[in-house]
């Protein structure tokens, strides 16, 4: 009686082998683009939550805008600060980037290459905001790649219908807040363009009521 063999040859096994290295490194490099494109996943995600969060801060501080006075010597007069324009706005807010306490003057404004967006906060003491501004606060850059433009809305209060977006604000001449800004940010390339509504709930002052501009 003859025993059948049902062992594998040689060549059934390099085939095999050969079979299983393909499938095998097929497996690798599928996983490595999974996880390359899940990086960079990672990474758009990261980068969009990042511009959030500035965006959020940024409306935050927007919609905690003060009416803060200070002393002109050169006019012997007491203004609001808050002065905006298109490319450029600074203000004092209630809302502190580190929660630390006391007003805080914030400006925003376009870099020297206007190609992104540049920040300072410092706090707000006696005297001109502006001044503190150029003499102490340092520029912190956010949102690379865009460009800002700013709208301030007025409103008047005798006519409720009469409202309109200008493109400058100044407290000093106008005497009072804006209702809103609106922050329309540009961006190179592919990325989203952004805007932001901010409604500034204390654009009224007790004792110094807006001019119509």
């Amino acid at each position: 009686m003859q025993v059948k063999n049902t062992g594998f040859t040689l060549l059934e096994l390099l085939i095999a082998l050969t079979l299983s290295t393909m499938v095998i490194l097929l497996l690798a490099v599928g996983m490595n683009i999974v996880l390359n494109e899940w990086e960079r996943s990672g990474n758009r995600l990261e980068n969009s939550l990042d511009k959030v969060l500035i965006l959020l801060n940024i409306e935050r501080a927007l919609e905690g805008a003060y009416p803060h006075t200070y002393f002109d010597k050169d006019d012997n007069k007491r203004y609001i600060f808050f002065e905006g324009e298109e490319e450029n706005i600074s203000w004092v807010s209630t809302v502190s980037p580190g929660r630390h306490p006391g007003l805080q003057i914030w400006q925003l404004s376009p870099s020297d290459e206007n190609d992104w967006v540049q920040i300072k906060v410092i706090p707000a003491f006696a005297g001109d905001p502006t001044e503190r501004l150029e003499a102490k606060a340092e520029s912190v850059t956010i949102l690379e790649g865009y460009t800002a433009t700013f709208e301030y809305l007025y409103k008047d209060n005798k006519l409720d219908d009469e409202t309109k977006w200008l493109d400058k604000w100044s407290a000093k001449k106008l005497q009072s807040l804006p209702n809103a800004v609106r922050v329309s940010l540009e961006a190179d390339g592919d990325t989203d363009s952004l805007e932001i509504v901010a409604t500034i709930q204390a654009n009224q002052h007790q004792s110094i009521r807006p001019v119509k501009p």
